[in-house]
């Protein structure tokens, strides 16, 4: 009778899979052409390798992001499988590699398959500006559980032979460079690991002394083991790089965070314009270079200077100005790094990136001489990023105040839905060149949606706000109860004398633990760097928020777990 019961829920969740992937093929997804540096970016490079370009011409677009969407664009090309499915299935795929990475922990197998099917239905998956637009952020939900999947699933078999490890390893070793050059906020995760590396060599040491063999070359053992996935991403690294280097003769992965051109704009965003601008624009903190701070630049600067032409271009003619409404006639936060590009680009650069490293070198010596010197000084503010503004103790209230934005769209998916809209190609874009990438039939243009293709899927589109409904009426019992039910068995933990019961506790609560100061440590990062955009609070903590709807989700369903154990066993020991 059980086993039928067994096999009922296995076919369930079979059914449910299906249903999944119908629905991802059915619920029409966006292209957006005219997003030159977001989704055109990485459609465009996945067309010129196609093409045996590389990434195409060297301009200010084309090392700027990294790479893995472009690579993802590739595989779903090669796969021959339309977009749409070839995503639900990475989604699918991630969410069945964390649950199998949970097994050693939650031993019901009801409570891993409705986790399991709690990840593929997530509200995140449906969400028009994650999932159903063609741009890297529909990747971040599946590669954060890869590679939770990898640490935690290597984690919790540390004990176990080797060939049972071997695989989790091997998941962090292909995951970890795809997730590291997907977007450029990824070294939050990096806590996290170092922690959990430190935990499991703690643990080998232990284990070495308790059977009294080699410390040493056993530790060095286990540190090569367990640094595989490093040395991963520093092959990946030094095989882009080295790529680009012969196509554009520059050694990097990305040019706008790695190279000089990173060091010229940390200068400029760090000299303190407290000495020439109003005290009412120096604590504004949306502006981040004001138009007296490049001139004190430049007098600095000869090479700076040579750009003085193409520097007030950007600051009176061009559009970067207007792109966020300021309080003041100035160029606003972040739109500066970008700007500032394509002012170099119109003063003759961005031909190769040997010239550019050159002078972005040159100017990046001659500020820092600047500072050497004493012509102007650092801001006495606190520095995350060479390419963001400084913070200050009276600023953090409002970090916080995005954080918690950030929470509740992680939580309660305030602002997700599945709405249906067309697609935008510009003039010159290959429109059949990028269907035939993305394997789909013609899309619904967003200048003439057809009354025919907006009644053909709004019932898909229905059953996407449904299940995100759903999700957003359950999430706020699910994260109160999560955070009670961890708070109840940290205590339950600290009195437990039972030695079983302490390990099985302490490896979900360590776990927990880890996830959820991860969670806090990238929505204060991201908050950090948004708080500089006037209104933008809803527009970037539920934009750039993405990755932490998986480590909430793995929470949540910790929790459920220790819960559902904890009645299982009181109810065996009323059996019993």
């Amino acid at each position: 009778m059980k086993k039928n019961r067994i096999k009922i829920f296995y076919l369930v969740l079979i059914i449910a899979t299906i249903l999944r992937i119908v629905l991802a093929y059915l619920i029409p997804v966006k292209v957006y052409m005219q997003a030159e540096y977001d989704d055109a970016l990485s459609i465009n490079q996945a067309l010129f390798i196609l093409d045996g370009q590389w990434l195409g011409p060297y301009d200010i677009e084309t090392l700027s992001k990294g790479t893995s969407y472009t690579f993802f664009l590739l595989a779903v090309h090669f796969s021959r499988i339309p977009y749409p499915i070839f995503l639900a299935l990475f989604n699918i795929l991630a969410s069945a590699s964390v649950t199998t990475a949970f097994k050693p922990l939650i031993k019901n197998k009801v409570v891993l398959g409705l986790s399991y099917l709690f990840l593929i239905f997530s509200p995140i998956t449906l969400s028009s500006d994650f999932s159903l637009r063609i741009y890297r952020n529909s990747l971040v939900f599946a590669t954060v559980l890869f590679l939770l999947a990898g640490i935690i699933g290597l984690y919790l078999r540390r004990k176990s032979p080797l060939k049972k490890q071997i695989p989790w390893l091997a998941l962090q070793a292909i995951i970890l460079p795809f997730f590291w050059y997907l977007r450029e906020d990824s070294i939050w995760i990096l806590p996290l690991y170092f922690v959990v590396l430190l935990m499991m060599l703690f643990n080998r040491l232990q284990d070495l002394r308790k059977n009294q063999r080699p410390i040493f070359s056993g530790m060095l053992k286990r540190i090569g083991f367990l640094a595989i996935p490093f040395l991963s991403l520093v092959l990946a690294t030094l095989g882009l790089s080295q790529i680009n280097y012969n196509h554009y003769q520059i050694f990097t992965v990305n040019d706008r965070t790695k190279t000089a051109f990173a060091d010229v704009t940390e200068h400029l965003i760090q000299i303190d314009n407290s000495e020439w601008d109003s005290p009412e624009l120096v604590n504004d903190e949306a502006v981040w270079v004001s138009r007296a701070t490049f001139e004190k630049a430049m007098e600095v600067s000869p090479t700076l200077a040579e750009y003085e032409e193409e520097i007030q271009w950007l600051e009176d003619e061009s559009f970067w100005p207007d792109t966020w409404s300021l309080k003041h006639d100035e160029l606003p936060g972040d739109m500066v790094i970008w700007g500032l590009r394509d002012a170099f680009k119109r003063g003759g650069l961005y031909q190769n990136g040997a010239e550019n490293e050159e002078v972005f070198q040159k100017i990046a010596n001659e500020l820092q001489d600047g500072f050497d010197e004493g012509h102007f000084n650092r801001k006495k503010t606190v520095f995350i990023s060479k390419q963001s503004n400084g913070k200050r103790m009276q600023d953090i209230p409002k970090v916080l105040d995005y954080t918690l934005a950030g929470i509740r769209e992680t939580t309660m998916y305030t602002s997700y839905n599945t709405s249906y809209g067309g697609s935008i190609f510009i003039p010159g874009s290959p429109a059949i060149s990028i269907l035939e990438l993305l394997n789909v039939q013609p899309l619904a243009m967003a200048s003439f949606q057809t009354s025919f293709e907006y009644e053909r899927t709004k019932n898909y589109v229905l059953a996407g706000n449904i299940i995100i409904k759903a999700y957003k009426i359950i999430s706020p019992i699910l994260a109160a109860a999560s955070f009670f039910i961890y708070l109840y068995f940290i205590r339950v933990f600290v009195k437990s004398s039972e030695k079983n019961e302490r390990e099985r506790l302490f490896s979900f609560l360590i776990i927990i633990t880890g996830l959820g100061l991860s969670y806090l440590l990238y929505l204060f990062g991201v908050s950090w760097f948004a708080t500089w955009a006037p209104g933008g609070k809803a527009t970037f903590m539920s934009f750039y928020t993405g990755a932490g709807v998986p480590l909430v989700q793995l929470i949540e369903i910790l929790c459920a777990s220790l819960l559902v154990q904890k009645l299982l066993d009181r109810r065996k020991m009323k059996i019993n």
